[in-house]
């Protein structure tokens, strides 16, 4: 990765990664001793505790690839970034069902999405974060990047442009 190249990828929660990590050793151990392959089973619920994704961005190619990551393995093709018009900051809750063997739950996290806009319409879903500030931090920092304008859509239908300049220097949430 160069030095110019802007990394967004989501964290995986302690808790996920703990337990992530305990079925992967449980499965090896049970593989090994009971020899038995069904026991490989488990490693699908691991995968969906552990894996990750988020963005990378080259702006020295202007490419961009998203990323999907497990335990720090990533892997993403490489593609050509479009002229950004604006970065977009949005509070959304997200919805995970998981399944083991017969049985599923449904697990929703409430997090930040930021999304990078070209072509009026389109988007790049950059990366999600659980605290507004950092979603904010790297929206700035992508939109400065990106030379794009920055948008506040945290609030449901009432989305505001925000003052880069306030943010970065006073941390001060300034509409336009």
């Amino acid at each position: 990765m160069s030095k110019y190249t802007i990394s967004y990828i989501q964290k995986v929660p302690l808790w996920r990664t703990i337990l992530g990590v305990a079925i992967i050793v449980f499965t090896i151990f049970n593989l090994i001793t009971s020899g038995n392959i069904a026991t490989i089973v488990p490693l699908a619920f691991s995968y969906l505790l552990l894996k990750t994704e988020g963005t990378e961005i080259d702006l020295e190619s202007k490419t961009y690839r998203k990323v999907f990551s497990i335990l720090g393995f990533k892997i993403g093709k490489w593609q050509s970034i479009p002229d950004i018009d604006y970065v977009s900051v949005f509070a959304a809750t997200f919805n995970t069902k998981v399944w083991v063997s017969s049985a599923s739950t449904n697990i929703s996290e409430n997090k930040y999405a930021i999304n990078l806009f070209y072509d009026t319409k389109n988007k790049i879903e950059a990366t999600t974060v659980y605290q507004e500030k950092e979603a904010f931090d790297i929206g700035l920092h992508l939109a400065d990047a990106l030379d794009a304008d920055l948008l506040d859509a945290t609030e449901t239908n009432d989305f505001k442009w925000m003052n880069k300049d306030a943010y970065r220097e006073r941390g001060e949430f300034v509409y336009e």
